[in-house]
């Protein structure tokens, strides 16, 4: 898992307000989802000389609207396909791009040395994914938006670079906020939410397999905060070595590996 600073993150949001990454990985660049306006990416691109004609693709996860609802905007400026599974294309229906469905467990070439595979991910949305991305020896992993960790999902990561994983809610927090039963089962149910205790968890795993740059993702604002997540997960890991970063709501922090 060598790497010579080839890859690049810019998380300009994540959360249930908004999710959308700016990713180079090689000479590629790419966007992970579309829920953040479209003001607000430009913003965040421009601050490092970023643009969205450099685009290569843009891949998106499912379609709840916290990571599409920007599309129609941001697809009005983007040279490149958007590539999802076919459960989204209703949601991008108002995005004028050119759509290409990739499926899941194939790991697709599609352009020199850039491959992506697309998996499952255990999600109350029809059909919710998850993404690797490889180019020049180096591999990046996406998972957010995930009810269960699995033996699966593990196996499709864990020779990552870097690993950007949902950490959502402190489990006490959320039975203590003020969201009601129904929506509390929901996020904890294997289709909702990964806890911060399961992202521990799944990161002190990949640790021992290899794995030591991990972004925080999807950190609820009403259940969780940056720090409190952070705190967990390096906890349970007790190694000052590996690199922790707290997704923020609304970032333009630009990440190198």
């Amino acid at each position: 898992m060598e790497n010579l600073n080839k890859i690049n993150i810019i998380p300009i949001g994540s959360g249930s307000t908004g999710n959308c990454f700016y990713v180079e990985i090689g000479d590629y660049k790419f966007l992970i989802d579309m829920g953040i306006g479209y003001n607000r990416c430009k913003a965040a691109l421009n601050k490092y000389e970023r643009s969205f004609e450099d685009l290569d693709a843009v891949f998106v996860t499912h379609g709840h609207y916290d990571h599409v609802k920007a599309a129609p905007a941001i697809c009005n400026h983007i040279p490149c396909k958007v590539y999802t599974n076919k459960s989204v294309m209703y949601s991008l229906r108002n995005a004028k791009a050119e759509k290409e469905i990739l499926e899941a467990d194939e790991t697709v070439e599609l352009f020199g040395d850039f491959k992506v595979r697309m998996f499952s991910v255990p999600h109350d949305f029809a059909y919710t994914c998850g993404f690797t991305f490889e180019s020049a020896d180096t591999k990046i992993s996406y998972v957010t938006d995930c009810g269960k960790m699995n033996k699966r999902i593990f196996n499709e990561i864990k020779d990552s670079d870097v690993i950007i994983i949902e950490s959502n809610h402190d489990v006490e927090m959320l039975k203590s906020g003020p969201y009601p039963l129904q929506l509390q089962k929901r996020i904890l149910s294997a289709h909702g939410h990964l806890s911060n205790d399961d992202c521990a968890a799944t990161v002190l795993k990949l640790k021992e397999a290899g794995c030591s740059n991990f972004l925080l993702a999807h950190i609820s604002k009403q259940n969780n905060t940056p720090e409190v997540a952070l705190h967990t997960v390096r906890s349970l890991l007790n190694d000052d070595t590996i690199f922790l970063y707290a997704c923020p709501e609304a970032g333009d922090d630009l990440l190198q590996f």
